[in-house]
């Protein structure tokens, strides 16, 4: 084990999505990105939808995954993250992330009340953030093991 690593572990709903040493974990967070390196002071983070993205070792590729709301929480130089979801980019089905897209922007359209406004932007981002991260995205490769 190196220095520059440290354990993670992604849990989502339905089981662990991942555990192992990791250089850099990506989060989604509420105004952007947040990169978590090795001996990164102890906290706990707000997670939001989007993509999470993970690297083992130096240089190694990019891993990804499109993560549901939840938080993550560093303690002595190990990483738990606890998501609502977490889907690799091959299991996303397209035909579905677009019609939930579409679906969103109409009922941001519709007057609603500030929670119904909070879910449907929050579907938004969760079905934005699943079709990107089917596009090949900008950052690495889909994730597989």
């Amino acid at each position: 084990m190196s220095s520059s690593t440290y354990y993670a572990k992604i849990i989502a709903a339905d089981g662990v999505f991942f555990k192992g040493q990791v250089r850099s974990l990506i989060i989604p967070e509420i105004d952007g990105e947040k990169e978590i390196l090795a001996h990164h002071e102890d906290m706990v983070i707000a997670v939001y939808d989007g993509e999470l993205r993970f690297q083992e070792e130096e240089g190694a590729e990019w891993r990804r995954a499109v993560v549901g709301r939840g938080f993550l929480e560093i303690a002595n130089n190990r990483v738990t993250l606890l998501v609502e979801s977490a889907e690799r980019p091959e299991d996303i089905d397209i035909a579905r992330a677009k019609a939930a897209k579409e679906r969103a922007e109409e009922q941001l359209r519709q007057k609603q009340s500030v929670q119904e406004y909070y879910h449907s932007s929050a579907s938004l981002a969760r079905a934005m953030a699943r079709l990107k991260a089917t596009s090949g995205g900008k950052h690495g490769i889909n994730f597989s093991e």
